[in-house]
């Protein structure tokens, strides 16, 4: 709709008008784009939705100034202010709630947010979008704080430093929100209120700028005594500090059994076996821990579990690589795996694979990634931890990255293309060959300008006419001094030990979810690059704290404690894992279809392979790099698979099972139970737990002998410590 002439009018003598003595005139990029931003109206959930709401539409967050000038000024006529009556203003009215307004009251009438934009009416709606300076960095004041009980609220402020280094308090502008909205709750004057005991950070957001304050409510407890567990390493000593902090008693070391079974299933994937279990125990060396992770670190068993993991990243799946090519790349992962190939290595060829995905396995990442940014995307997400999506509209609504970041990072990978070949059977089962073009570029879909490879908040690289792109972005992201990869990479391998990352979805790393302890990402980060990206170094540093080998039995004060690691937080085995620890646990192997016999579901390469079991506990499709693809939760159906499946009945019934070679063996009731124990739950039965099943044994009955230990067994199996890692 074309501009009113008289509202035109108005706007432009407004501008020309005198500013009274002492006042100066209100900001549109400084001050009233933050307002809106303030009062939510520029939202996801409101005028900041890509199509805006009844037909008026803000940039998100303020991402696009140029956006929101037009529509409060240009579009409807005009209408939407009114420079003679300010008051009677559409925006004023609606956000007030004088005229009706789906989003309710945004804005008191007395409030310091409507002065500033009735005022910037009044004055004539100027636009100083390129004469005023941006802020260079934002600082939330108290940057840290403890706060204990009764003392429950804190006041936060917000100051913006521009050019020249003048710092402006801004908390009337600050939008705020909390990493925990359980832990405590915020104003929008930066009045920060406790909800419950723990830690909490308060975000502070004001142009497309973050800063984050860390508060720490702690109950009162003159009776708190730090017990000074000891330190095996420096993990132990940042855990410990922060526990120390939050007055959370970690739990006892766990026992020789608990930490037996887990250091098998952690790291190479399956259960170890009663003779492993019992030469475990009888072991009276001191250092015995040390020396089993030293032992499972150089199993073959380890190259096949981790290269399960980074298989379900990279898309190791028949529909995406061709059936030949899923073996292959599945192979090639697990040379990797057990060649202990660095972490930036492995990165890095990846990201520059180029050639016959047969030929160069690595080259099938990019075959299901089909255009530039969505190999930006899940690059991203992959080796930086970062969810870059949400900058593909507008700049990132929770953390620093901008839509320039998102397209910038998407440029280096414009240029990859496909090839059919050189093998072609049929279409679901060919090779490709990725190449790189010499030209073509990427066009920025707001600007419609052409888009330059971008370092994601850094420069643009210097780059050769011609130059595989990919090849500059690898050397950044895995070089020392990045801020991201080496500690992305370190909170994936403590994700993958303890089942939650130090930051928290593992690949969700932003300043509104902060590190539960930062100084430990930190330090393990400095650790993995100082051991040149030593992967089984990192684990074994981790497998051999103090930390990783407590109990999981809860204290006076780390019952409620699922954050800082201060006891060990049970998760159900991953789905091959499961399967594989059934099969051992029954005595009873399992032959895959197309596969040779003694083939173990860690060991199936293509994720593509179909199996009731395993679909059932969540095994992955590897359609995406998220580690949530991954299902781990417990499900009514995975229950009664368990309870009374047809899987877990013909491997207890298998005539050449455990239970029938037990039998055979000519063992007492005792020494069976024991076996079947240790079989399952990796330990001896406790005294009542053996009285309770010799008494169910001597009923007798018309059931067989066999029969009551398939019971037992069965009961076993379905018992929380076998379908659990703890």
């Amino acid at each position: 709709m074309p501009v009113r002439p008289f509202a035109a009018l108005v706007i432009l003598i407004a501008s020309f008008a005198p500013t009274c003595a002492g006042e100066r005139p209100v900001s549109f990029s400084r001050e009233v784009v933050p307002a809106f931003t303030k009062a939510g109206c520029n939202s996801g959930a409101c005028h900041g939705t890509p199509n805006g709401k009844n037909g008026f539409r803000l940039s998100l967050r303020g991402y696009d100034p140029a956006i929101d000038i037009h529509a409060l000024t240009r579009e409807m006529g005009g209408r939407r202010i009114d420079p003679v009556a300010p008051d009677q203003s559409l925006i004023l009215q609606k956000a007030t709630a004088r005229s009706a307004h789906e989003g309710g009251r945004r804005l008191d009438p007395d409030g310091e947010l409507y002065r500033l934009l009735r005022d910037w009416i009044a004055r004539g709606a100027s636009d100083d979008r390129q004469s005023a300076p941006r802020p260079l960095a934002l600082e939330v004041t108290p940057a840290n704080a403890i706060l204990d009980a009764p003392k429950d609220s804190a006041r936060l402020r917000v100051f913006a430093t521009f050019p020249g280094n003048s710092k402006i308090d801004v908390t009337h502008l600050a939008r705020f929100a909390a990493s925990d909205e359980t832990s405590a709750k915020v104003a929008a004057d930066g009045a920060v209120a406790r909800l419950k005991t723990g830690e909490v950070a308060i975000i502070g957001e004001y142009m497309g700028l973050m800063a984050t304050s860390v508060l720490t409510f702690r109950d009162a407890r003159p009776d708190f005594r730090w017990s000074d567990p000891a330190e095996t390493n420096y993990v132990d000593t940042h855990v410990f500090a922060k526990l120390k902090l939050l007055q959370i008693e970690p739990a006892l070391l766990s026992s020789d059994e608990e930490f037996c079974r887990r250091a098998f299933l952690d790291a190479v994937g399956r259960l170890p076996t009663p003779d492993e279990v019992r030469a475990f125990l009888i072991d009276t060396n001191s250092n015995k821990r040390a020396a089993l992770i030293d032992t499972l670190l150089a199993r073959p068993e380890f190259a096949d579990w981790w290269a399960l993991k980074w298989a379900d990243r990279l898309g190791v799946n028949q529909r995406f690589v061709g059936k030949i090519g899923a073996v292959k790349y599945h192979n090639w992962i697990r040379e990797q795996m057990a060649a202990n190939v660095p972490e930036d290595e492995f990165a890095r060829a990846i990201l520059t694979a180029s050639g016959g995905n047969y030929s160069n396995p690595p080259a099938g990442f990019f075959r299901r990634l089909r255009d530039p940014m969505l190999r930006g995307e899940e690059v991203a997400q992959l080796f930086l931890g970062v969810r870059m999506q949400c900058a593909k509209c507008h700049n990132h609504p929770g953390e620093n990255w901008t839509q320039d970041d998102y397209y910038g990072l998407a440029a280096f990978f414009n240029r990859v293309s496909y090839r059919d070949g050189p093998f072609f059977l049929q279409i679901y089962d060919k090779e490709e060959t990725v190449w790189n073009r010499h030209d073509g570029e990427l066009y920025h879909p707001r600007t419609e300008s052409v888009v330059r490879p971008k370092i994601p908040g850094g420069p643009v690289p210097d780059l050769k006419p011609g130059a595989d792109r990919r090849g500059a972005l690898a050397a950044w992201l895995t070089a020392p001094q990045n801020p991201f990869f080496a500690r992305a990479s370190a909170n994936r391998l403590w994700f993958h030990l303890f089942g939650k990352g130090i930051v928290d979805p593992v690949d969700d790393v932003r300043r509104t979810n902060p590190p539960a302890i930062p100084a430990l990402l930190d330090a393990l980060a400095d650790d993995l690059v100082k051991h040149g990206y030593d992967r089984k170094h990192l684990i074994r540093t981790i497998m051999n704290s103090r930390v990783y080998q407590a109990s999981g039995q809860k204290t006076a004060t780390n019952a409620e404690d699922t954050r800082y690691f201060s006891r060990a937080l049970p998760r159900r085995l991953a789905a091959e894992a499961l399967f594989d620890a059934i099969s051992d646990a029954t005595g009873s192997s399992e032959k895959f279809r197309g596969f040779p016999a003694g083939r173990r579901a860690i060991q199936i390469p293509d994720g593509e392979f179909k199996h009731p079991v395993l679909e059932t506990f969540g095994k992955p499709a590897r359609a995406t790099v998220c580690e949530c693809e991954r299902e781990t939760d417990v499900t009514l159906y995975g229950c009664l698979s368990m309870v009374g499946g047809d899987f877990v009945q013909s491997k207890l019934h298998d005539p050449a099972g455990r239970v029938a070679a037990l039998i055979a063996t000519g063992r007492s009731d005792s020494e069976t139970i024991e076996e079947l124990f240790l079989a399952t739950l990796s330990r001896r039965p406790t005294a009542k737990e053996r009285e309770t099943i010799l008494a169910f044994l001597a009923k007798g009955g018309r059931a067989s002998r066999q029969q009551r230990y398939e019971d037992v067994l069965y009961a076993l199996l379905n018992h929380v410590e076998f379908l659990f890692q703890h």
